[in-house]
């Protein structure tokens, strides 16, 4: 009797101890279904960046694509819009993307003033504006810029010309009145000022034909708007003015340009290896074109390069991280005779992201290359 009064308290303390273990494993599955969605909705969704050209430029695009290529392994989306070179383009874009609600938005601007509308447009929707290659305006809603030192830029040229004693100079602007053709004109300029040498009031006297002191006179002006067609027209029009001796150099002001300017020269009988010819922009033809002695100089100056510092600013940012805000991207000017296609950045996109998958070269905004652009080391107030 006994024995049975045993396994039957037994299987009483059994069976209580079921409701127990049935309640514990329901809490246990609760806990684990509600981490299960916590942990889905904490997964980020992916960015999604509006990127706004003010034009179809070979320049734009190629840093177009580096940026859209390292946004893509980041899983970000690139909503991409070419203008004509329109202010109420960049305006209408810009406003589309607030209306989509990306999360940031790249602008090759129209002008300053353009810019200067739609920075107000974004800093009032809380989206973070990134600028690249022209100067914008340091204004509320400024989260970035990458660009080059212009004048620097125009200032190698110089530096190149004088050691070839060019003394009489067809200067080709990319487009008279430009913040970035405006820089390398002043830059050329000036390295002959800060040599010492006589250019008159050359400086003050900008698109005048034959201004100039007996150290360098600017025989002939002209804008190519950066583009091929009509840098040849103003070489063709240059020489017919000129006549061959009327002029010991060139300064044109990118590549495109220059490939208009050798086709003048060319199809006039002229060699051009004869005349001192700089450039900027350094793409691969025109290591080709320094090589070969067509022309004199160049100076790798790449989108490329510019857009990936871009995609780094952008990226501190969305991680909270402090970034440089604006900077002067590298660049390397090059002749004949320090020309070395190893240590150069290429334009092209599958080139470009195999350098820098080998360190090929240095695209750390951090390193102390990339200088901080003093025009917007203060962060303006809010409006």
């Amino acid at each position: 009797m006994k024995q049975r009064i045993n396994k039957q308290s037994k299987a009483v303390r059994r069976l209580k101890c079921l409701p127990v273990l049935s309640v514990g494993l329901t809490v246990l599955w609760a806990v684990s279904g509600v981490g299960s969605k916590m942990a889905v909705a904490a997964e980020p969704k992916p960015k999604v960046i509006g990127y706004y050209m003010d034009a179809s430029d070979d320049y734009y695009k190629a840093g177009f694509q580096v940026f859209k290529a390292l946004a893509n392994k980041q899983g970000w989306q690139v909503l991409d819009v070419v203008g004509q070179g329109t202010a109420p383009e960049q305006i209408a874009a810009v406003e589309n993307f607030i209306t989509q609600q990306v999360d940031a938005i790249v602008v090759v601007q129209n002008s300053p003033q353009t810019t200067s509308e739609t920075l107000k447009k974004c800093h009032d929707a809380g989206i973070p504006e990134f600028h690249l290659t022209h100067n914008p305006p340091n204004e509320p809603g400024l989260a970035g810029f990458a660009g080059f030192d212009w004048v620097y830029d125009g200032e190698l040229a110089g530096q190149s010309a004088m050691k070839h004693n060019v003394k009489k100079l067809i200067m080709i602007e990319g487009k008279l009145g430009q913040g970035t053709a405006a820089g390398q004109t002043q830059g050329f300029l000036q390295a002959y000022k800060k040599s010492g040498k006589d250019i008159g009031n050359l400086l003050e006297s900008v698109g005048v034909r034959g201004a100039g002191g007996k150290d360098l006179q600017v025989v002939f002006w002209g804008s190519g708007n950066w583009f091929a067609d009509p840098a040849k027209k103003v070489m063709q029009d240059a020489i017919t003015s000129l006549g061959p001796d009327g002029f010991d150099g060139a300064y044109v002001q990118n590549d495109e340009m220059m490939t208009g300017a050798l086709e003048a020269m060319q199809e006039a009988g002229l060699d051009p290896s004869k005349y001192w010819l700089g450039a900027s922009n350094g793409k691969e033809k025109s290591w080709d074109w320094v090589a070969k002695g067509l022309t004199t100089m160049d100076v790798n100056q790449c989108p490329t390069l510019e857009a990936d510092i871009c995609f780094q600013q952008m990226s501190a940012y969305f991680d909270k991280k402090p970034y440089k805000r604006a900077v002067f991207v590298n660049f390397l000017p090059f002749e004949k005779d320090t020309l070395d296609k190893s240590k150069l950045i290429p334009w092209i996109l599958a080139d470009y992201m195999s350098k820098r998958a080998a360190n090929a070269f240095i695209y750390d905004i951090n390193n102390a290359v990339f200088r901080e652009n003093p025009s917007y080391a203060a962060e303006p107030a809010s409006k």
